[in-house]
């Protein structure tokens, strides 16, 4: 069956984070990463130990998907999970296993990002992000109640 577009940003956004997704995982497959936990580990590598609502917010997850991606990791052994500061909250930081699972894991996303921009223009490839940015925006600002806008 063809793909059908029939207006619906949503559907098409899904449609094409599916296809990405799919993509990435083949190219992370034999790492034991998904394309997911690749991405939690980068904020973790790249912005230091975080709570699991700042973990969640920077990658726009839900609570319960950042738990059970979290929890896995930990079972893993990729990443510790202490007490924070008040001793309600939890840090989530990169042990060193699982940097080295990333060191291992990036050649991999590397290759899946070479193959996608290869059958894109350096044109589409930056119009791609642009058009990724705007429309986060764009649902940010909609998602909020009329009156905080």
């Amino acid at each position: 069956m063809k793909t059908t577009e029939f207006g619906c940003a949503c559907a098409t956004a899904r449609r094409i984070a599916r296809t990405l997704t799919q993509l990435y995982d083949a190219a992370l497959r034999d790492t034991g990463l998904e394309a997911p936990q690749f991405a939690l580990l980068m904020t973790l590598e790249t912005g230091g130990p975080c709570t699991q609502a700042a973990l969640g917010q920077a990658n726009e997850l839900d609570k319960t998907t950042v738990s059970r991606n979290i929890g896995w990791l930990e079972r893993q052994g990729w990443v510790e999970v202490t007490v924070g500061t008040d001793r309600r909250s939890r840090q989530v930081q990169l042990t060193a296993d699982g940097r080295r699972r990333l060191a291992a894991a990036k050649p991999k996303w590397r290759g899946a990002q070479a193959s996608l921009r290869a059958e894109m223009t350096g044109r589409e490839w930056a119009a791609m992000f642009a058009a990724f940015k705007t429309a986060g925006e764009a649902a940010g600002r909609a998602k909020r109640p009329a009156a905080t806008r």
